[in-house]
């Protein structure tokens, strides 16, 4: 019995270091490395500033998250969200300003564009904040994990 227990923490913490070490499992659909090369490509004749992967795991619930972006005067920016790491869609929005703030504008929206499109540009034509946010639908299937990356590129 004792040796079960052992083994039982053996497992335990290998699976703890294969999650360290950032191997995704079965039903995570993220591909971080050859969606963020796509991405680079798509950014052209513009130059990489920053990107974030936006890890997601499905809920039984709905959920929300938003990123600040600052973009400063006298640039030109590209926007590149990539979708092929998502099992199911995510709206993507871009806002003038945060979340709970009045008079807030919808800059852009990815709910026009087919789920099958998974690579999406977007080109800010103001300068100032911006907040990227993310709706992510609720689902029965509550295994799925997947991401979407966003880089941002400038040109002077």
């Amino acid at each position: 019995m004792k040796h079960c227990f052992y083994i039982f923490l053996l497992c335990i913490g290998l699976a703890g270091t294969a999650l360290a070490q950032g191997k995704q499992s079965a039903d995570d659909a993220c591909t971080p490395i050859e969606s963020r090369a796509k991405c680079k490509e798509a950014l052209v004749p513009f130059e990489y500033d920053a990107g974030k992967i936006v890890r997601i795991t499905f809920r039984s619930m709905s959920q929300q998250k938003e990123y600040e972006i600052p973009l400063y005067m006298g640039e030109k920016y590209r926007l590149v969200f990539n979708r092929e790491g998502l099992p199911q869609n995510v709206s993507i929005k871009v806002y003038d300003k945060k979340q709970g703030s009045s008079n807030r504008k919808v800059l852009y929206s990815s709910d026009d564009a087919s789920f099958d499109e998974k690579q999406l540009i977007w080109e800010p034509e103001s300068t100032g904040k911006i907040f990227i946010h993310f709706d992510i639908p609720a689902t029965s299937d509550v295994e799925k994990k997947g991401c979407i990356l966003f880089l941002l590129g400038y040109k002077g």
